[in-house]
């Protein structure tokens, strides 16, 4: 009922780190109060008191550190909100008993959560970095793994929500929606690059050049590679320039407007003072992209070892490795494979459920992985067909390249099973199914078994 005191902040302080979709309602409550500063500084205290007591015992609060991560996947669920020019259009309505505003500005909500998340002694933003932004870093890649659409299952609550939402994108190359505009500039405000240029791509189709940079290791990169989805670099005046310069195709198609003003700045100013403009255009574009070049080396060396902490996919531009798309019969053999792996995660979901805590850390599994059976079967399978964790799954069903390098590691396996004609396949109910299934039980699955 409109109550502000510090007793009635710590109690919904509590609650929001209880309840993971109470978090935004929580924020909201408190920027709209009377005095929101009193109201933070009472939320900080309990959060710093939190903190102290936390960190004694970080590990043995898994249920805790899990209900925080999903408050903080349900928030950034609610910046999904597509901008428009009235400024009741970028309101949030809400129905909060004893709010004083039953209306709210994205902006606020993200001026909030952007200080939610970074109070150097907040208990939010400790689970945020140490634990929340490898969670995110971790489930991206993955998407494409996730076979069934619109269906992720084994996340909590909200982040199942956030990732399902995220499906279509990863599906469907291309595809844009300025709903996640907010959510972008979000992550880029927080300085958290390789997030940001994947929502400024699902947003707007382009990534801006800025960031772009930060995560290539060359300026004249217009595309790459990130979390599975390819970024289009947004592009710039420079490359219109260079386009004039050595007639790139798409000149014609993308910047014919472009082209339309050059001849009659030619036709008033004269050929020569055209030619001459051109010419420095070229001249500083080179110079420019020779000076970002060498400051590039050190922050993408940076990210790096920030992703490589997070088991995520990195931007890699200078990869030599040519990959061509999957053959018809690769695929079906891929098919066949996959059924079969379908089957064996649902053969030991029963055994999965009965590992401890203590057991999945002795087997290898990551805390963010504990509760995803996916991914526990295929750590196993890479396991047994003695494949490098970091072999994405979900490339084998694309490409030629990847599928043969796993289809090798399956007639090894086969081979050293005494199979008479091994054929890199795995039958779903056939006996290497069979093997490997029973493999993973005794020895993977099993703590003390190796």
């Amino acid at each position: 009922d409109k109550i502000y005191s510090e007793p009635m902040v710590r109690l919904l302080t509590l609650k929001a780190l209880l309840i993971p979709k109470f978090l935004p309602d929580f924020l909201i409550w408190i920027q709209t109060a009377p005095k929101p500063d009193d109201c933070w500084e009472s939320c900080r205290k309990l959060q710093a008191s939190i903190v102290t007591e936390y960190q004694k015992n970080i590990g043995g609060l898994p249920c805790l550190t899990r209900n925080v991560k999903d408050g903080i996947y349900s928030l950034l669920s609610r910046l999904i909100t597509k901008p428009k020019s009235s400024k009741s259009d970028s309101t949030i309505k809400h129905k909060l008993r004893g709010l004083v505003h039953s209306k709210f500005d994205i902006p606020q909500l993200v001026k909030a959560t952007k200080l939610l998340l970074t109070q150097k002694d907040g208990f939010w933003s400790q689970v945020y970095r140490v634990s929340f932004t490898k969670d995110l870093a971790d489930a991206l890649p993955k998407i494409p793994d996730l076979w069934e659409p619109g269906i992720i299952t084994n996340y909590p609550e909200e982040q199942q929500k956030f990732l399902t939402n995220l499906q279509p994108f990863w599906r469907y190359p291309g595809k844009t929606d300025k709903n996640y505009l907010s959510l972008a500039q979000f992550f880029e405000e927080v300085e958290e690059p390789h997030f940001a240029a994947i929502f400024y791509q699902i947003s707007t189709g382009e990534v801006p050049a800025n960031i772009f940079y930060s995560l290539s290791r060359k300026g004249n990169v217009k595309k790459g590679t990130l979390f599975e989805m390819t970024l289009i670099r947004q592009k710039g005046w420079r490359d219109h320039i260079h386009s004039a310069l050595y007639g790139d195709t798409y000149l014609v198609t993308d910047n014919l407007r472009l082209i339309i003003r050059g001849m009659v700045i030619g036709l008033l100013l004269g050929a020569i003072v055209l030619t001459t403009i051109l010419l420095i255009s070229s001249w500083w574009t080179s110079r420019y992209d020779k000076t970002l070049q060498a400051s590039m080396d050190k922050k993408i060396a940076d990210l790096e070892e920030k992703l490589k902490s997070a088991q995520a996919s990195t931007t890699d531009t200078n990869n030599p490795e040519t990959l061509t798309e999957i053959s018809p019969e690769n695929q079906e053999r891929f098919n066949r494979t996959h059924e079969a792996i379908k089957a064996m995660i649902k053969n030991l979901t029963d055994d999965i459920n009965k590992l401890e805590t203590d057991d999945k850390n002795r087997i290898g599994i990551p805390e963010n992985a504990h509760n995803d059976k996916m991914y526990i079967v295929l750590f196993c399978v890479k396991r047994r067909l003695g494949i490098d964790q970091n072999f994405q799954y979900g490339e084998i069903g694309k490409y030629n390249e990847r599928w043969q390098e796993f289809s090798d590691a399956i007639k090894e396996y086969q081979k050293s099973k005494g199979a008479n004609t091994p054929d890199g396949v795995i039958d779903k109910d056939g006996r290497i199914q069979r093997w490997l299934e029973e493999d993973i039980r005794n020895q993977c699955l099993n703590p003390h078994g190796g």
